[in-house]
């Protein structure tokens, strides 16, 4: 090449990159001339939508944000985490492609029903859910699963909004009825203000009569509980068949998905179902016609016995190591046992002060009835809630109940019977027998509370429980089909010494309900001498470094003020109640439901819009002198849902998807009139069924 050929070239390249440069300064111009407008545009929909978003981002200033133009002439962001940029040259493009990739390989939440049919019961909800989930497991067995992302989708959770050009392009392809958007990098969605389109989708899913919520700068450890309790308004079905979208790789997000997967159990545990709510209200009647005195709000421990401790006593496999220390201070504190562990603990010779129950069928009575010697369960108080069996309350000293929360039957007598006046509620009292425990000693005024065997889980799966329990037989086996029972969804959680410990569903709810619990009492001081478990808001402590001073000074006065000065009667007519649960407007509404979907459907999106307005119609109650109503069917129609959104995005044929929904559509219309029927004589439905665990309970231990 010739040195004036080498000296056209090089003035070309320079001309070029001059040229760029140019391009480059005329689109950042404009990029800077857009984003302030965008960003008023985007406010205002804000304030017209959601206000409160508007009000935390309009005058907010980030800490760290690196925005710049991109070579398409969109904006891009340095991630100074990676110290890349979020996208490459052209973002939207690029965000273009991840929506085609998403829609075409989608993932998807996953609930699991189980159905318990060799468990017999004579339960309608049982009955029929069980019928409408084998209609979706019979079509799972001819059809092809949905593979990608259909036009019409319950509900979609994106982690990251980064600048936002995603969105736009999801919406434009799909129709989402809830989309959940979760960001922990607040400083980028406020980037995103000024990015994206946040007018016209806000404006889009209005027009859609959808739902939109944001989780903005929230932790991994928060995420999944502010998740479920957001379902719990518009309805945890929403929860099945979830588009999971994650836009950008992060830390962040990464922690915040594995505990979402972790923790996604969650948003099944505690749904309850309407026979569950007969009971309840049917239990309540019976123990409100016994006089059973039930907790006073603000009841409270005079000063001079502030500090007495309470001992919590579960029977989880760390109880056999703290045995010795609970007998050896006993006497300076009031005790409290948890469902089975009154047997492991009359073997050591421990009576309690106060025995706790929970559950509200008929075996909580059998069992003790059973396996407890009455004249020692004469010696001892009960304390239960509601709804537990009336008979359960006859076998002990004193019985004193509280009121669980979110019960058909707490609704009728707090707004009815007490008119919110004088009755306390007991907050995360279930769904373990330790949650009663603490819910209770807290509500009471104890300051000062030690945790024995709330292990929330085990170290040795062959060792879930006290060895002295009755899950174990004479000779020290456990017994395998309670154990299979125990260790359903097991996981692994931090321990509370160190280490970790395997944690089944229902325990590591407990756990987190106790959590949640102890968050609301920030005066009681827990200690934690359980070697299971980590439960935040409570000190680890070993058992044998307790250190207690002394006995109580009268420790019978203190229990019998507990039962005299914290407890109330419950005054009504039966004509009253009768007034009070409001037959006929169950009828009603259960006729109302019904109609949503006794319709003929053609199309994914027609059913989709049907069960919400059925939904929302039940919902619309949840605030009204009717909420004892919406309690009582709430639960139902949340399993009922989750199986029809199974099937709903679960098929590819959409034609056959409608076929099927039809189907069970058919099954939910029997169970409704059934229910009607039930309701009609409910204050006669105490439970008396024989339960299946009575056999469990008693394998090998025969002489």
């Amino acid at each position: 090449m010739s040195s004036q050929d080498e000296l056209d070239e090089i003035v070309a390249y320079a001309e070029q990159q001059m040229a760029q440069f140019s391009q480059k300064a005329e689109r950042e111009k404009i990029l800077a001339r857009q984003m302030p407008l965008k960003f008023e545009e985007n406010i205002r929909a804000f304030g017209k939508y959601l206000p409160k978003v508007a009000e935390q981002f309009r005058h907010y200033r980030p800490t760290e944000l690196k925005l710049f133009c991109a070579a398409s002439g969109a904006a891009n962001l340095m991630d100074s985490q990676s110290g890349n940029p979020l996208y490459g040259d052209d973002p939207v493009l690029q965000c273009r492609e991840q929506v085609d990739r998403i829609i075409a390989k989608p993932q998807f939440t996953s609930l699991a029903f189980s159905l318990n049919e060799d468990v017999h019961n004579t339960f309608i909800h049982t009955k029929y859910l069980n019928e409408i989930y084998h209609v979706f497991l019979d079509a799972q067995k001819e059809l092809e699963p949905l593979t990608t992302v259909p036009e019409h989708l319950g509900s979609a959770i994106v982690f990251g909004v980064g600048l936002g050009y995603h969105l736009k392009h999801l919406l434009d392809d799909v129709t989402i009825d809830h989309l959940y958007i979760c960001e922990p990098n607040r400083d980028w969605f406020f980037a995103s203000l000024y990015t994206c389109d946040w007018k016209e989708i806000l404006e889009t899913i209005d027009k859609r009569d959808g739902y939109i919520f944001f989780h903005l700068g929230v932790s991994y450890e928060q995420f999944t509980t502010d998740f479920i309790n957001e379902l719990k308004d518009k309805g945890s079905f929403n929860a099945v068949n979830t588009l999971l979208y994650q836009h950008y790789p992060s830390d962040q997000l990464t922690q915040i998905i594995q505990q979402f997967n972790t923790d996604f159990h969650m948003v099944s545990m505690g749904w309850g179902f309407f026979d569950d709510g007969v009971i309840s209200i049917a239990h309540d009647f019976a123990n409100a016609k016994n006089k059973a005195p039930v907790l006073k709000r603000n009841a409270k421990l005079p000063k001079k016995w502030g500090g007495v401790p309470a001992f919590i006593l579960a029977n989880g496999p760390s109880l056999d190591q703290a045995i010795k220390a609970v007998k050896a201070y006993e006497g300076q504190a009031i005790t409290f046992s948890c469902g089975s562990a009154l047997p492991t603990l009359l073997k050591h010779g421990i009576i309690p002060d106060f025995h706790m129950a929970l559950e509200r069928t008929k075996f909580t009575y059998d069992y003790y009835n059973e396996f407890i010697d009455h004249e020692v369960m004469k010696q001892i108080n009960l304390l239960t809630v509601n709804i537990m069996h009336p008979d359960c309350l006859k076998l002990f000293k004193w019985s004193g109940i509280g009121f669980k929360t979110a019960e058909p039957s707490t609704i009728i007598a707090c707004d009815f019977m007490d008119k919110n006046q004088n009755y306390v509620q007991l907050r995360f009292c279930n769904p373990q027998v330790a949650n009663t425990a603490l819910s209770f000693a807290s509500y009471m005024g104890f300051e000062e509370i030690y945790l024995f065997g709330v292990d929330a889980g085990y170290k040795d799966p062959d060792h879930h429980h006290s060895k002295s329990s009755m899950y174990y037989t004479k000779d020290g086996k456990q017994k395998e089909a309670l154990a299979n029972l125990v260790r359903s969804g097991e996981i692994v959680v931090e321990g509370n010494f160190g280490g970790t410990v395997f944690s089944p569903a229902f325990f590591n709810c407990g756990r987190i309900h106790l959590e949640h619990l102890l968050a609301s009492f920030p005066k009681v001081n827990c200690y934690n001498c359980s070697d299971g478990a980590k439960i935040n808001h409570a000190t680890a402590l070993l058992a044998d470094d307790m250190l207690l001073m002394g006995d109580l000074p009268n420790k019978q006065a203190v229990i019998d003020y507990i039962k005299s000065d914290l407890y109330l009667p419950r005054n009504f007519t039966e004509e009253e109640y009768i007034t009070w649960i409001a037959v006929d407007k169950f009828s009603e509404i259960c006729d109302k439901l019904t109609s949503y979907v006794d319709k003929s459907f053609t199309t994914r999106a027609e059913l989709a819009t049907a069960l919400m307005q059925q939904v929302r119609y039940l919902f619309s109650y949840a605030y009204t002198r009717y909420r004892h109503l919406y309690f009582l069917l709430e639960g139902s129609i949340t399993y009922v849902q989750s199986v029809f959104r199974m099937v709903l995005y679960g098929f590819a044929d959409e034609d056959a998807t409608v076929e099927v929904m039809h189907k069970a559509i058919e099954i939910f219309k029997v169970y409704m009139h059934e229910a009607k029927k039930k309701y009609q004589r409910v204050l006669e439905e105490v439970d008396e069924q024989e339960c299946y665990l009575m056999s469990m309970l008693k394998e090998g231990d025969e002489d």
